[in-house]
């Protein structure tokens, strides 16, 4: 880190001295909520996200282009106990100006779910839900690659909590031409500490992406991603009439990328997010945020936050080594009934490199419901 960089971490540090977290995007969950209050019994589930997402994006590392469509995802499910429950369904995806489906998936999960410990088998709890930064986990994924499947297992205690899950995104198998693809990862808060005042926490998030297999016919080599990623999150409960709470959260992040064949070969890179903010007692959040990057990508990472280029029209620009950006994020969240919530965005960002100003908005309404069939 050069001492520009040391100087803009050191000053976002010192303007709040409160705290909270990223972006909050509870309201844009699935099964955030579990109930577990009957047996034997038949529920309905039904899950839907409406989505407007427009990048006004003209740099030649992230593509401007506007995301709307919607998802549905009805399932049924039987109880069998209060801590064990089925559910299949099916997933569909349709973008706006498509006549074709995005996606149209059968879904399937065991549950189960006893106190502060949650197992799911099938379709996990994933994408936002593992709460991972956004350099390592795009955003936009919610909406492009909801959907995950595997295994996951999740602990939340009184001083710690944690996420851990593997996501099978493809398989292979004898004589295939194409290797398997597995993402996994953990994302835990250690050292939970909280007041009527404060809540302070440190989280830590590991994940890996694998491209691999000895089925396949390929004879390509084998890949191994690795984001590592700590900090600190410190909340502070000001409940004034204008303000609710102000947060701060800082994380390093550290990539290592392994591709073994007949010659190992290793890469890294690393940055930095910084978010101050505060909350109003009317959900409106508003946050400051300061990303510093060297040589930083990786395989689900946000496209803005990358070192290297993801456009179409600048396919030939490789990367750009360092990425300095100041982003404020403008959030409203307003509750249209019970598990249905109007998510508002605007998220202007000035990029210290290449000297320009650009922004994108949003507009979500999710909703998560279960409705008992049978007493």
């Amino acid at each position: 880190m050069n001492l520009k960089v040391a100087g803009i971490f050191v000053f976002l540090f010192l303007c709040v001295i409160a705290g909270f977290s990223q972006l909050d995007n509870s309201s844009l969950l699935f099964n955030a909520v579990n109930d577990t209050s009957k047996e034997k019994a038949v529920y309905l589930k039904i899950q839907n996200l409406n989505y407007l997402k427009n990048n006004e994006y003209y740099n030649a590392i992230a593509d401007g282009y506007t995301m709307f469509g919607v998802q549905l995802n009805p399932q049924i499910g039987y109880q069998l106990s209060k801590n064990l429950s089925l559910e299949g369904g099916i997933f569909l995806n349709k973008d706006f100006g498509n006549n074709d489906f995005t996606m149209v998936q059968p879904s399937f999960a065991v549950r189960y779910m006893k106190k502060d410990f949650k197992m799911v088998f099938g379709n996990i709890d994933g994408s936002l839900n593992h709460n991972l930064i956004e350099p390592v986990y795009n955003f936009e994924r919610v909406m492009t690659n909801r959907l995950e499947s595997g295994a996951q297992f999740v602990v939340t205690k009184k001083y710690f909590d944690f996420d851990t899950w593997v996501d099978w995104q493809r398989a292979t198998y004898r004589f295939s031409n194409q290797q398997e693809n597995i993402w996994a990862g953990i994302s835990a808060n250690v050292l939970k500490l909280k007041t009527d005042k404060a809540d302070f926490k440190i989280p830590l998030q590991a994940t890996v992406y694998h491209m691999g297999g000895q089925l396949d016919t390929l004879s390509a080599g084998i890949v191994k991603n690795f984001n590592y990623s700590a900090g600190f999150l410190f909340h502070y409960h000001v409940k004034t009439k204008r303000v609710q709470s102000v947060f701060a959260d800082v994380r390093y992040v550290i990539r290592t990328n392994n591709y073994l064949d007949s010659v190992a070969r290793t890469s890294q890179g690393d940055g930095i997010l910084a978010n101050v903010g505060f909350v109003t007692p009317r959900a409106f959040n508003v946050m400051l945020s300061y990303w510093y990057g060297n040589d930083f990508y990786t395989d689900l990472g946000g496209f803005l936050y990358s070192s290297k280029s993801s456009t179409v029209a600048y396919s030939w620009y490789w990367r750009e080594k360092y990425r300095s950006l100041l982003i404020l994020r403008l959030t409203k969240t307003i509750k249209l009934e019970d598990q249905t919530l109007l998510t508002l965005r605007a998220e202007p960002h000035y990029d210290f490199i290449n000297n320009y100003f650009e922004f994108s908005f949003g507009f979500y309404i999710s909703l998560d419901k279960k409705f008992w069939l049978s007493k």
